[in-house]
C-alpha cells in the first residue's frame, strides 16, 4: 500500500512533495462536511418524493383517462424503483467524491463542481430541499476553490509526481 493511501485514511491528509503529510485546510474540511450535508438533503428529497407517490397516481389517472389501474400501478412501481436505485447510487457516489476530494484528489473536486452546477437545475424540487441542497453545494464548491484549498490540491499532485 502506498504512503498516500495510508495517510489518506480517516484524517483526510495527503502526501506532500517530500512524502510528508499535509492536512487539509479548514476550507476543505468545511466543504467536506457541507457535501455530506448535501448528501443528507438529497436523501431527504428522495424520501419526500417517495412520500408523495399517492398524489402521482391520482395525477396520472387524471391525465391518462384510458389508463387502467393496474397499468398505473405498474408505471408508478417502476418509477419508484428507479428513483430509489438511482437516488441511492447518486448519494453514495456524492459521498465518495467528497471523501476523495478531502484526500486531495483534484479530479474529485472537478466532479463535485460539475455535480453542483447540474444540481442548480433541481433548485425548485423537493419542497425547498432542492434549494437548500444547491445552496450547500455552491458554498462547499466555493470553499474548495479558495487559495488554501488550491494549494492543498497542488501539494497532492506534487506528492504523486514525486513518487511516479
Amino acid at each position: 500500500m502506498s504512503d498516500r493511501t495510508e495517510s489518506a485514511g480517516v484524517s483526510g491528509t495527503t502526501a506532500g512533495a517530500g512524502g510528508s503529510t499535509v492536512a487539509p485546510p479548514p476550507q476543505v474540511n468545511t466543504a467536506f462536511w457541507l457535501y455530506i450535508a448535501g448528501a443528507a438533503l438529497s436523501l431527504v428529497a428522495l424520501i419526500i418524493s417517495l412520500a408523495t407517490v399517492g398524489s402521482l397516481k391520482s395525477t396520472l389517472m387524471q391525465q391518462q383517462s384510458g389508463l387502467s389501474d393496474s397499468a398505473a400501478n405498474a408505471a408508478i412501481g417502476i418509477s419508484v424503483t428507479l428513483a430509489v436505485v438511482f437516488g441511492i447510487l447518486y448519494i453514495a457516489a456524492y459521498v465518495l467524491f467528497a471523501v476523495f476530494m478531502r484526500r486531495g484528489a483534484n479530479w474529485a473536486r472537478i466532479v463535485l463542481l460539475i455535480v453542483t452546477v447540474l444540481s442548480l437545475f433541481g433548485v425548485l424540487g423537493g419542497y425547498g430541499v432542492g434549494a437548500a441542497r444547491a445552496i450547500v453545494g455552491v458554498i462547499a464548491t466555493i470553499l474548495i476553490f479558495l487559495k488554501p484549498a488550491n494549494e492543498y490540491f497542488r501539494s497532492g499532485r506534487a506528492g504523486r509526481a514525486g513518487r511516479a
